[in-house]
């Protein structure tokens, strides 16, 4: 049976307002990434789910709990049926891992991308070329941490299959994911090429729709924030 993934970005954080680079390293949710949160579980009020996913950072373990929190009480407001969803962590959701660059100023990181390219390349040309950066971030990482793509596009891969494959198995339906921008952005390069240019960003709360269909993947909606407007 069909699986279709909801991929959302964690709500906006103290890192994100601070343009700081975030990865592995973990801020709060600030009071928008709270209400965006919220936003986004009232979004998907009238969608059932068999199972819930965060990344094991507390920034997208919180925006999952008010995300779900807030569609139980939508729910209930309409009268719909409130059956528990079951939440799991996994590592494997995690934002890419940026090494020394971690908790830095988003200029440090931007400054490496200029002597990758050689220039200021707009996002979306960078969303062309993120097996580039991510090999080369772990090339030229003093700390030997950040991950080279093989190493992100194998876990994406690894997540997609056995879950797809244990939902699938299980009768199939709705997984509600939250994970990181880059790890969605990667994931939409590894399928869908001809979308990875747009939307430019993966915003916070945004969602992007995957379905998984005995082994096959294929990308939906990218980045949606339509949910975001109420």
């Amino acid at each position: 049976m069909a699986v279709t993934f909801y991929f959302t970005r964690h709500g906006e954080t103290q890192f994100n307002v601070e343009n700081r680079v975030q990865g592995w390293c973990d801020s709060p949710l600030t009071e928008k990434g709270v209400r965006d949160a919220r936003l986004l579980g009232r979004g998907l009020a009238d969608r059932d789910f068999a199972a819930a996913y965060a990344s094991d950072a507390s920034r997208a373990r919180d925006t999952l709990a008010l995300a779900l929190e807030a569609r139980a009480e939508a729910r209930a407001c309409e009268g719909r049926a409130i059956a528990p969803v079951p939440v799991r962590e996994d590592a494997r959701l995690r934002e890419w891992c940026f090494g020394a660059l971690e908790g830095e100023p988003s200029e440090a990181m931007r400054q490496c991308l200029r002597d990758l390219f050689g220039e200021d390349l707009p996002r979306e040309a960078q969303n062309r070329r993120l097996n580039e950066i991510a090999d080369y971030l772990n090339a030229t990482d003093p700390t030997e941490r950040a991950e080279n793509f093989a190493a992100i596009a194998a876990r994406i891969e690894a997540f997609l299959h056995e879950c797809g494959r244990a939902v699938g198995e299980a009768g199939g339906g709705n997984v509600l994911v939250v994970s990181h921008a880059l790890l969605i952005r990667a994931l939409v390069f590894l399928y869908v090429r001809d979308g990875v240019p747009f939307p430019s960003k993966i915003e916070n709360a945004s969602i992007t729709e995957v379905v998984w269909d005995d082994g096959a993947i294929s990308v939906g909606a990218i980045g949606a924030t339509d949910h975001l407007a109420g």
